[in-house]
């Protein structure tokens, strides 16, 4: 890897005589790990496991998750292990046992909503944010398969969310950087990096956090983390964070044999001491600051689905009981936990392009058609019909193929593959349509 001469001569001043290991790390493969779905996977067997976070794991090559069902079915997620530090750092300097409001606010493509959503209170509201239109479709897709029923989405700037002022119990801020973490995943980021970018990175960074403090309530939790080394990103970032707002940094107790360098205020990864890639975390505390108050009220019926939808939805939910269903004027129906109603009602005020919870289906006229967030999601009633499919058949149906079945079903059923969902089928006398999703379908040879 040809890497820049500025780059290098940062790296020297940074890391001395560990220089040679350094530029040796990222001549060398990039470890590949994954983290579980709790709530897909009761026990994983982990073997070589991430040292910061007790659902990751390491694998000792890289498979073709693409042809691997249960990765459609968000079994797991394929992360990067050092960004999976997160979870440490959500786990020291938050209560997790209560219900959070959670933003992660440069949420794309989804691998850090994933590890919040799974640590947090299941009944936390965690909002998943991204500016970039092309990424959020990624990130709905990514929050689809995880299945979580208290993960929402917007299509935000930071600055658009200026009116939830104090309301907010942790937020994460992974914010857009010079990708120098990354030059070993992807050769490609080394030719968009220079000086003049670190810089402006930085500038927008800075933007972006200037944002964000105020919609934390006092005695909330900051993350701020980047994919780089330097210590415009990263350090001085933090130490203006300190200077500027009415926070406090976190220090964390980091076990020793992690191998984590400690900055003065933050975390460095480094690849040539961790398995993992570079990764920059600090936490703060909010010392003061304005509490933003949640308007409640008896809103719920206002919402809520007629007697009669309900009765032709509650078949295919899990506890409906718990749920809020909102439809739309075309009939499409999102669910909502009863508990997240008057949060979705102030978020909704706030932002326009805000989706919350999950799109369970359309109704029309008196029919149910289920979308395949549902199938995915964990929302879904075990009691619907499945159809369990072999690896071939589950690839085929991936690319949308009408699968071959020995037992046509009547009506709906949900197909699976050892045991977890991924999407629909519907049989007509002496076939069956495919229902998945086109945009989502498999594109790859699988012969």
């Amino acid at each position: 890897m040809q890497l820049p001469e500025s780059f290098i001569k940062q790296m020297q001043i940074r890391l001395g005589d560990q220089l040679p290991e350094f530029l040796a790390a990222l001549d060398s493969p990039a470890p590949i790990s994954l983290h579980y779905n709790p709530l897909k996977i009761s026990k994983p067997e982990i073997s070589d496991g991430v040292k910061w976070y007790s659902n990751g794991v390491y694998l000792k090559e890289r498979p073709v998750f693409t042809l691997d069902p249960l990765f459609h079915a968000g079994q797991y997620y394929v992360q990067e292990a050092s960004s999976m530090f997160l979870a440490e750092a959500v786990r020291q300097t938050v209560d997790l046992s209560t219900p959070l409001r959670v933003l992660d606010l440069a949420a794309a493509p989804g691998g850090k909503s994933t590890l919040l959503a799974s640590l947090t209170h299941p009944e936390s509201f965690v909002l998943c944010n991204e500016v970039i239109k092309s990424r959020y479709r990624i990130l709905d897709y990514n929050l689809s398969k995880w299945g979580m029923p208290n993960t929402h989405i917007s299509n935000h700037d930071s600055k658009d969310f200026k009116s939830l002022e104090g309301f907010f119990d942790l937020i994460l801020l992974d914010a857009p950087c010079s990708g120098e973490g990354l030059f070993r995943k992807d050769p490609g980021a080394v030719d968009h990096w220079d000086n003049e970018h670190v810089k402006f990175c930085s500038l927008r960074q800075r933007r972006i956090l200037d944002n964000t403090v105020n919609l934390l309530r006092p005695g909330g939790t900051l993350i701020y983390s980047t994919c780089t080394y330097n210590s415009p990103e990263n350090e001085n970032n933090a130490q203006w964070l300190q200077e500027t707002f009415p926070l406090e940094k976190i220090q964390l107790d980091i076990s020793p044999d992690w191998d984590i360098e400690q900055r003065a205020i933050g975390y460095q990864f480094y690849p040539h001491k961790v398995k993992g890639e570079g990764f920059y975390l600090a936490s703060f505390k909010k010392t003061s600051g304005r509490e933003g108050k949640i308007k409640t009220g008896n809103a719920a019926k206002k919402f809520d689905l007629s007697a009669r939808e309900k009765t032709i939805v509650a078949p295919w939910i899990k506890n409906p009981e718990n749920l809020i269903f909102l439809q739309n004027k075309s009939g499409q129906i999102r669910a909502l936990l009863k508990s997240h109603l008057d949060i979705h009602l102030q978020v909704a005020k706030s932002l326009s392009r805000y989706e919350p919870g999950t799109f369970i289906g359309t109704l029309k006229r008196d029919n149910f058609i289920p979308s395949p967030q549902l199938a995915l999601s964990l929302l879904v009633s075990d009691e619907i019909s499945q159809i369990s499919l072999t690896l071939e058949q589950s690839l085929r149906y991936l690319k949308k193929e009408d699968p071959v079945l020995e037992n046509i079903p009547e009506g709906w059923a949900m197909v699976t593959y050892e045991g977890l969902a991924l999407g629909w089928l519907k049989g007509l006398k002496n076939r069956v349509n495919n229902y998945y999703p086109k945009e989502w379908r498999i594109r790859m040879k699988i012969d």
